[in-house]
Formats: structure tokens, sequence, C-alpha cells
């Protein structure tokens, strides 16, 4: 890939001319600057930048901050960055390393070290490792909500010792929690954990799985100690507000979530976390207001499953039916709905609303053919109306036959 597009982000125009001098020197031409964070981030959409230069210490929006929010959207995930200082804190060091960064600057710069090391991150993107290639597809494929995508493209190969392991393993881990396969997601975070004890990511989708398992508390411990050891890092509050939501802590939850928007106003990552205890707490309308623009729309679904499984579970049908159907209407555009809907079915089922369950359980296997437990749960429905000698639609079995022989042939 050719990377052309930079953006100089500082409101000292002596550095920025210095790094306009040096892009031009190396040939770049496409160069934008911004003195503020908030108008990098516009820019950076507008002209679909592919190389950030930023300067850690800004007025308005610190540099903290503005990267974080630049890495948070999917099309920015692997955009490089170069990130430069006078001084740096430990909080600051600690947060670069929790963040992946390692191409960082100190001030005052040499002019020949800056031109190797922009020379360098060019070289590289321009020629990806192919465990690299693959490692980003398996990564955007699951931020995608694809996970058996994602599954696809793991080899024995990508797990071998070297460079890649830690990230495959912990992409691995995220993607077996997307399937379910909590025994799995937990050896691979083992692993990754053996090769780096202090990972953060680790760290984090550890305490993530131990949510997910019902072990509350064991999960907060964890997230507690990550922000009291790094507490620049946003998505470790976030981590540990949404830990808090798990155990029905919500007044804890809100807690934490003031301080990042007291941090980043607009941090969409923490409106989709207050959105779930919004919807946890029946405000469906704040709940639909606070995730307008959010790209996490697979994650929340995920949450708004959980909870409407959990009343449907205690008999509470109508409730998770409500429940189901709100989290559907908000998330339309935002996310994959197939679980929802086939959950959905299942508790029309346990209702005894038949016709409706066979309907759900359809939308879901036409939203997703590879999902057989639709299938067979909507041959379970169709024998259950039959034997009530109830007709089960005719333009709905067809439909379903068609796709199922159709994704046979094409497996």
């Amino acid at each position: 890939m050719s990377l052309e597009r930079f953006l100089i982000l500082d409101d000292n125009t002596g550095n920025t001319l210095f790094f306009e001098m040096v892009l031009k020197d190396l040939g770049i031409s496409k160069i934008f600057t911004s003195p503020t964070g908030d108008d990098a981030l516009i820019q950076a959409d507008k002209h679909h930048i592919q190389f950030f230069i930023v300067a850690w210490e800004l007025k308005g929006m610190p540099g903290t901050i503005f990267i974080q929010k630049a890495r948070s959207k999917r099309k920015r995930r692997f955009v490089p960055c170069i990130i430069y200082s006078k001084r740096m804190s430990g909080e600051d060091v600690t947060l670069t390393k929790d963040l992946g960064f390692k191409d960082i600057l100190g001030m005052p710069f040499d002019r020949q070290v800056v031109k190797e090391m922009i020379t360098s991150i060019i070289e590289y993107e321009s020629h990806l490792h192919p465990k690299e290639i693959q490692l980003r597809k398996i990564e955007m494929y699951y931020l995608e909500g694809q996970p058996m995508e994602a599954f696809k493209l793991f080899n024995d190969d990508l797990f071998t010792p070297g460079p890649y392991q830690t990230r495959a393993l912990l992409a691995a881990a995220e993607v077996m929690m997307s399937l379910s396969k909590y025994d799995k997601a937990e050896k691979c975070l083992t692993d990754a954990l053996r090769n780096a004890p202090d990972h953060n990511r680790a760290l984090q989708l550890k305490a993530k799985l131990l949510s997910r398992k019902g072990l509350h508390e064991e999960a907060i411990t964890i997230l507690e100690k990550l922000v009291t050891n790094s507490p620049k890092n946003l998505s470790n509050k976030i981590n540990l507000g949404s830990a808090y939501i798990e155990a029905d802590r919500h007044d804890d939850a809100k807690r934490v979530f003031k301080d990042v928007m007291d941090e980043d106003p607009d941090n969409q990552e923490c409106k989709d976390q207050m959105a779930t205890v919004a919807f946890k707490e029946g405000n469906f309308t704040l709940a639909e207001q606070l995730i307008a623009e959010t790209e996490n729309g697979n994650e929340l679904a995920r949450a708004f499953n959980n909870l409407a499984i959990s009343q449907v579970a205690k008999g509470q049908f109508d409730q998770g039916i409500v429940t189901y159907s709100n989290a559907m209407k908000m998330l339309a555009d935002k996310a994959r709905l197939y679980l929802l809907q086939y959950n959905l079915g299942l508790a029309y089922r346990k209702k005894g609303a038949l016709d409706k369950s066979l309907r759900e359980l359809s939308r879901s296997y036409v939203a997703e053919p590879n999902f057989e437990k639709a299938y067979v749960a909507i041959a379970r429905v169709v024998q259950e109306l039959k034997a009530q000698g109830i007709r089960p639609e005719p333009d709905l079995i067809k439909q379903i036959k068609l796709i199922r022989s159709s994704h046979k042939k094409s497996a």
C-alpha cells in the first residue's frame, strides 16, 4: 500500500513547518495540517488520511485523547502514527505502550532520525508481512461482526513462536468469545499472557471473559488495577464500566463513564456502554439517542441479547420479547441481527406463539444461512405446528428451502 496523505497535528507552527519540509524532502506532496484535535479528526475523514504525525502536548484535546479517538474508527484502525513530545510522564509512556505505539520522537528533533523513521514506516506499510495482512483481515472481520469469516482465516502457522504469535492468540480469543467458545478463548488468553504477562489488551480480554462467565468481581479487580496503572487509557475505564454493568453495579458504571465523558465528551464507545445501562433500566429513548452514531452495534446486540435471554429464562416472556423488539429496532442498520431474531423466535416458541416463532427463526436463517441452530429450530417448530393441525406459511417454507438448497451448493 502506498502512503500518500499525511496529517500533522500541532498548534506550534514551527514544528508543523519542520515536518512539512521533511515530508516534502521525502517526495510527499499531500500534506495536511491542523492545530486542534477536533479539526484533525474532521480532516482525517475528509481527506482519508493515511499517516498521522502528532504532538503529544496540545491545547484543547491532548494527543493522548486524539490518538485514541483516531484509532477508534474501524477504517483508521491500522493508520500508522508518529508521536513527538518534549517530555512524557510515566502515565504517557504507559499509555503509548498500551496502545502499541513504538514510533515516538523526542525533542529537539534530529532531522535525519525523523526522515529514517518516516521512511521505515512507509517501507513497512508498503511491504506488509503475510501474517500482518492475515491478522488485519481477521481483525476487520471480527470488528464487522463476522466472527465465522475471521475464524476461517486462522491456520497453525499464524500461532508459531515469533513477533505475531501473541497478537494472533488475542485475535483468536476475541473470535472464540464471539462464537461462545469460552474454553478455547481462555486457552488462547493463557498462552498470550504467558508470552506477555502485562499485556494490556490481553488483560482486558481476560476480564471480559471472566464477566461473560459470571465471575464479575475477578473481572473488576483486573480492570481496576489496569485503570490505576494507566489512568489515561480510556479503554481501560470503559471496560471497567462494562464490567460493572455485567455485575449490575450501575451506579459504579455511571461514575466511571462520567469520568470518561469529562475527558472526552464525544467518546462513542463510552456512549455505547451508557446506552447499555439505559437499555437495562428501560430508558429505550435515551439508549437510542446514545447509539445514534455507533460502530459497535454487534457488541451492543450481544449485550441486549443477554439481557433478553435472562428475562425469558425467568419466565418473563413478554418482557423479553419487548427487549428483543426494541433492540432490533435500535440496531436495525448498526448490527447483524440474526442472533436477536433467533432468540426472539425461541422466546415466542416458549410462549406458545409458534407462528411468530417460525417467522423470526426464518428471518434469522435468511440473514445467516451458516447458522445451523436456526435451521434446526425451524424444523422443530414446523413439526409442532403440524402436530397442532396448523399448516406453516407456504411462502416462508419455500423461501427456507430455496436458501437451504443454494447454501448447500455454494458450501
